[in-house]
C-alpha cells in the first residue's frame, strides 16, 4: 500500500509540473487568446503568425519548426500602434543579448527599419540558415515619447517548447515507474539445502 500511495504522489508531482510547464509555455512578451499569439508591446497588443510555405501551410507562433525561408506577419491590434514607429530585429540569443544599440547591431541576423503602418499589417521574410536560439524584438516609437520594447525567446529547427509538458510527463512516468520498482519488497531467495 505504501508503494501504491508514493506512485499516487508521484504521479501528483507529475500533473503539477506538466500544468505549471503549460502555463509557462508563452516566453517573453509573447502570449495566446483564442489560439492567435498575441504580442505584448506596451499596454498594446499585435498579433504574431509564422509560416514556412515550402514545408507547410500550418501557422505558428512562438518555435520555428525547421531551417529555411520562414515568413514573420504582424497584424497591430490597437490603432495607437499603427500611428507608432515600429522596428523590427531578431538576435542570435546569447544570454542576456542587448535589444538596441551597436552591441545589439552586432548580434543581429534581420532588421526592419523604424516605420508607420497605417494600415495595421506587415511581413518579413527571414531565411534561417541554421537552427539555433534567437531573440525577436519589436520596438515602438510613438509621437508623445514612447518607447516600448518587446522581446520574445524562439528557436529554428529545435524541439518545440510545446513538446515540453510531454517530454516533463514522459521523465516523470520513467521516474515513477522506476520509484515503484526501487521501493517493492524483495523476495528472499529460497536456501537450496
Amino acid at each position: 500500500m505504501k508503494a501504491c500511495n508514493g506512485l499516487l504522489s508521484i504521479a501528483a508531482a507529475a500533473l503539477a509540473l506538466v500544468l505549471a510547464a503549460t502555463r509557462a509555455e508563452a516566453r517573453g512578451a509573447l502570449g495566446y487568446d483564442q489560439e492567435a499569439c498575441v504580442l505584448k508591446v506596451g499596454p498594446d497588443f499585435l498579433y504574431f503568425s509564422g509560416y514556412q510555405f515550402a514545408v507547410s501551410q500550418r501557422k505558428f507562433c512562438e518555435d520555428v519548426p525547421e531551417v529555411g525561408e520562414t515568413t514573420l506577419v504582424f497584424d497591430l491590434a490597437q490603432d495607437e500602434l499603427r500611428q507608432m514607429k515600429l522596428d523590427f530585429r531578431i538576435t542570435r540569443d546569447a544570454g542576456a543579448t542587448p535589444t538596441e544599440g551597436a552591441a545589439a547591431d552586432q548580434s543581429t541576423v534581420a532588421y526592419l527599419p523604424p516605420e508607420t503602418y497605417p494600415r495595421g499589417t506587415f511581413s518579413f521574410v527571414q531565411n534561417f540558415e541554421e537552427p539555433g536560439n534567437f531573440v525577436g524584438v519589436v520596438t515602438a516609437d510613438g509621437p508623445n515619447g514612447e518607447h516600448w520594447v518587446a522581446r520574445y525567446p524562439f528557436s529554428v529547427g529545435g524541439a518545440p517548447a510545446s513538446m515540453t509538458p510531454l517530454i516533463l510527463l514522459a521523465l516523470a512516468c520513467v521516474l515513477a515507474v522506476g520509484l515503484y520498482f526501487a521501493s517493492r519488497p524483495r523476495e528472499k531467495k529460497a536456501k537450496k539445502a
